[in-house]
């Protein structure tokens, strides 16, 4: 217990002046009245003995003195501290409002709302000249409420905190703490949410309560990436990847369920251990306006968020390369290659020499074939075939002489090059040395040069190719070699500048659209709602599950996505946080104001109650 303003304590000095007035006795007055009748009347009335008359004098002027002392106390200032490490100025609250504080106990009661009920209780017990701030975060932070000593405008916004869709990070929202509580120091800093900083903060009295439960179950789709089949009209590879949450209390069966424009496609059944992850890569085929989704289902899910994604099948347009040789003559296996990716739909080409470039019509990517140019715009991809000497943006130097290999060595055969390319059957003649001036990860090897490398070079993506195909053996008559050129291009070329209007974000990301309004639509229950919202700039933050449309006509979808915030943590002891510095402990504990006022008026009701109705004098 302790005055925050002691100055005003002098004022228990008035109290000497009620003590003189009981102590002074008057005399008595004599007075001659016309009758006694009323006077004897009230002495029968109030008949009472020299003992109870001086008690109860005696207890008027103790009643005085309190009610003296409370309000002198009430100036002062009074304060109760429940912990005596909480001498602080200013309290910043970090509150965690990502997508997994949406996760409810067996009573329906979320994270946040458990969160939002222990700060009402521990604000109850800080002092009302302690400045408090609260600070709301998820992928990234939002100061709600900055440093006040008014607590109902931050109760009114600490109410008004909700779960977004989005993961948390709270890096940038430690870093915003610290800058509030360094104004007015020395600074405590309250953080709450299912899991601990794994970070020391410097610089503040860290105090975190962790709202994770005691037990939860949770499997969940943690990534999703869709494109084109190359060679194939119409058809898509889907990649996904559905994990089990570490703290789950056991194996989990799961269904994976994959179905276009609402009809069934394909099911595949999967069994995870706790922590264990798993990718599968589907084949389906679509078309342009027709919805995707994949579901997964398990017997117990208490994070739902998660466990679905449904996303507009884009419109793949042709890729438009041009393809430039020295000379007219054309190397057959080459064009015959090309010409497979032509037929398939995904590629359209331009033919020209070195006298066409620049060139005047805006292509995907280009193709240098025996050819490089001294330097080509910054950021577009190429696919070097065969290069010739050369200092450039690559250091390429040709051989005298092809050198053929029976076999290539494999780098990263990972790699979306190489993707569904038989390594193993290659057969090539080396014609060319290069070394990049840039980033670049070799994928072939032919001894110990290598034959096939992609990477960044200068700004752009750049497949080099250090052989010929048409002096190579058996790559050129294979199935590999139409399947590396297509990959090489889709691989160089940016997915968006050829897969349509369809996207697909993390929630929490800033997207650029265009239009004048979004409509977002998304399940609710059994049911689909659609809403049309505004837009006041090109960016907009994917701040909600479901797929949206532009009025424009751009379309895409923002879901969850993420590894970290699908793996729901347990509340252990070792992970509990300082719960007891959150727990009620003293109920007077804070600012004794409200409980000072109020003994004032209850004790000026007990002195008009024995002193009036009672009529001690």
């Amino acid at each position: 217990m302790e005055f925050l303003n002691p100055g005003s304590l002098w004022l228990l000095l008035l109290g000497f002046i009620p003590v003189l007035l009981y102590l002074v006795r008057r005399r008595s007055k004599k007075v001659r009245v016309p009758t006694l009748v009323f006077f004897k009347t009230l002495a029968k009335e109030h008949q009472e003995s020299a003992w109870l008359r001086r008690l109860k004098r005696w207890l008027s002027l103790a009643m005085t003195l309190l009610l003296l002392a409370l309000a002198v106390f009430v100036l002062s200032r009074i304060v109760v501290r429940q912990d005596a490490a909480d001498r602080y100025r200013t309290v910043v609250i970090l509150l965690d409002r990502s997508a997994s504080m949406s996760v409810s106990d067996g009573e329906g009661e979320t994270r946040l709302d458990a969160a939002k009920r222990l700060l009402r209780e521990r604000l109850q017990q800080v002092p009302e000249e302690v400045g408090v701030a609260l600070v709301a975060y998820d992928l990234r932070p939002e100061v709600l409420q900055p440093r006040t000593t008014k607590r109902r405008e931050l109760l009114s916004r600490l109410d008004a905190v909700e779960t977004r869709p989005i993961a948390g990070r709270p890096a940038a929202a430690i870093e915003t703490a610290r800058r509030i509580a360094g104004l007015e120091p020395p600074a405590a800093l309250w953080h709450l949410s299912d899991r601990l900083l794994d970070t020391p903060v410097e610089g503040v009295a860290l105090h975190e309560k962790n709202l994770a439960l005691p037990e939860v179950a949770n499997a969940g789709i943690t990534a999703v990436r869709l494109r084109g089949v190359p060679l194939e009209h119409a058809r898509y590879d889907v990649f996904v990847k559905v994990a089990n949450n570490r703290a789950a209390p056991g194996p989990a069966k799961l269904r994976l369920e994959i179905s276009v424009g609402g009809i069934p496609s394909q099911m595949r059944e999967i069994e995870l251990e706790p922590g264990e992850e798993s990718a599968l890569t589907l084949r389906i085929q679509g078309s342009r306006d027709q919805l995707l989704r994949l579901a997964l289902t398990t017997e117990r899910d208490d994070f739902p968020l998660d466990d679905e994604v449904t996303l507009p099948l884009p419109e793949i347009r042709p890729i438009l390369a041009a393809w430039i040789r020295p000379d007219e003559s054309e190397d057959p296996y080459t064009r015959l290659a090309l010409s497979s990716l032509q037929e398939s739909g995904s590629f359209e080409l331009l033919k020209g020499n070195p006298g066409a470039w620049p060139l005047t019509h805006s292509v995907d990517a280009v193709i240098f074939d025996g050819w490089l140019p001294p330097e080509w715009p910054a950021g577009l991809p190429a696919v070097v075939i065969n290069p010739p000497d050369g200092d450039g943006l690559l250091a390429t130097r040709r051989l005298a002489s092809p050198i053929p290999y029976d076999g290539v060595r494999t780098g990263d055969e990972r790699h979306p090059v190489l993707f569904r390319v038989g390594s193993g059957r290659v057969a090539l003649a080396q014609t060319a040395l290069y070394e990049a001036r840039g980033l670049l990860e070799p994928l072939w090897f032919a001894g110990n040069d290598p034959v096939l490398s992609a990477g960044e070079v200068g700004g752009r993506r750049v497949v080099v190719m250090g052989f010929s195909p048409g002096l190579s053996e058996r790559l050129p008559l294979t199935a590999s070699f139409p399947i590396l050129m297509g990959n090489a291009l889709f691989w160089c070329v940016d997915p968006e500048r050829v897969s349509g209007q369809a996207r697909l974000h993390r929630t929490g990301e800033l997207a650029k659209v265009s239009g004048s309004s979004i409509a977002w639509t998304s399940r609710e229950g059994r049911g689909v709602k659609t809403r049309r919202l505004p837009l006041n700039s090109e960016l907009v933050e994917m701040d909600r599950v479901g797929t949206w449309e532009t009025d424009d006509g751009l379309r895409g979808s923002a879901h969850l996505l993420s590894a970290e915030e699908s793996d729901l943590p347990a509340l252990s002891p070792e992970t509990a946080g300082d719960a007891d510095y959150f727990a009620v402990g003293n109920r007077f504990a804070g600012n004794l104001k409200l409980w000072l006022l109020a003994a004032v008026a209850a004790l000026l009701l007990l002195e008009s109650w024995l002193f009036h109705r009672h009529a001690v004098y």
